[in-house]
């Protein structure tokens, strides 16, 4: 399932939180573990969606310690997942199987923030591996510029100065600038409730411990330089920020003998693809227990 780095893929961001009354604990659990095993078994979803990155908030870091504050939404979960196509990211929700298997588990609150943008790779060291802490960047566009406008303050002006500002301590940066998306597009959706692009960019930062985070407080003029440079193409009013771990579930996207083993369900003759074959609903149908060989408990004996 190797696919041509030449073609420019794009992402579909999810920024979620927790349910009221819900224990963070208890919300990264469904999310890390059912959730996953739902998605990985879903063939619609394993046909376009060719990554899909999980972020889970750090928690009790303190604002000040961060260039921008976090956000008064409360968000403690980021979804990144790799399409070819807009109309790939549709696929999944008309399909017959996600609305059957997905949308009934519902783990978060309503609240969503969705983007959907196009990566550009500022800066990678050598060896460079996936996963760990990485502080996130939401961004919107400074009243007055266009969004052509912002993007080139942020590739040609900002960029420069981020990986001049940290130095050896950043592993990776990158930038994802938006694209359009509908709102009309998640309408009887788990979705239908987010706010679609209000972020004119998302900014992502490896690093390879928490300290190298707080660096951007710790001297260097790091933090006076980064200010400088969004106060020329950022709303710095209305930007927030997210200090993550990084978890790849799966990636199709890198070359042979390097991206995540076949989705067993898209296997014919694997046990998954034979479990989705029997379907997901109906299941009291009389005539349904007797197609696999059972009768129903009230039947006559």
């Amino acid at each position: 399932m190797f696919i041509n780095q030449e073609k420019t893929m794009i992402q579909f961001h999810i920024i979620s939180r927790r349910q009221p009354g819900q224990s963070l604990e208890r919300c990264y659990y469904e999310w890390a573990v059912i959730h996953v095993a739902l998605m990985i078994t879903t063939p619609s979803v394993m046909r376009t969606f060719r990554k899909y990155i999980q972020h889970f908030a750090i928690q009790d870091i303190a604002g000040d310690r961060l260039l921008f504050p976090p956000s008064s939404m409360g968000w403690e979960t980021f979804a990144s997942h790799w399409i070819d196509s807009f109309e790939d990211l549709l696929v999944p929700f008309k399909s017959g199987d996600y609305p059957l298997r997905m949308q009934p588990h519902k783990f978060t609150d309503s609240a969503f923030q969705l983007a959907l943008a196009t990566e550009d790779v500022i800066h990678e060291t050598e060896g460079f591996t996936p996963g760990g802490i990485k502080l996130v960047h939401f961004l919107r566009k400074k009243p007055g510029l266009s969004l052509d406008e912002f993007n080139q303050y942020w590739r040609e002006r900002h960029a420069p100065a981020v990986v001049a500002a940290f130095g050896k301590g950043l592993r990776k940066y990158k930038q994802n600038r938006q694209l359009s998306l509908p709102a009309s597009a998640f309408k009887g959706t788990l979705f239908e409730m987010g706010e679609v692009d209000r972020y004119a960019g998302i900014e992502e930062f490896w690093f390879s411990s928490l300290n190298d985070v707080y660096r951007l407080r710790e001297g260097g003029g790091i933090m006076a330089a980064l200010r400088n440079s969004y106060d020329t193409f950022a709303d710095r009013d209305d930007a927030f920020s997210l200090v993550m771990n990084e978890r790849v579930v799966y990636d199709y996207t890198l070359p042979p003998g390097l991206c995540s083993p076949r989705p067993a369900v898209l296997d014919p003759n694997s046990l998954e693809a034979a479990i989705d074959a029997q379907g997901y609903d109906d299941w009291s149908n009389p005539a349904r227990l007797q197609k696999f060989g059972q009768e129903p408990e009230s039947a006559p004996r």
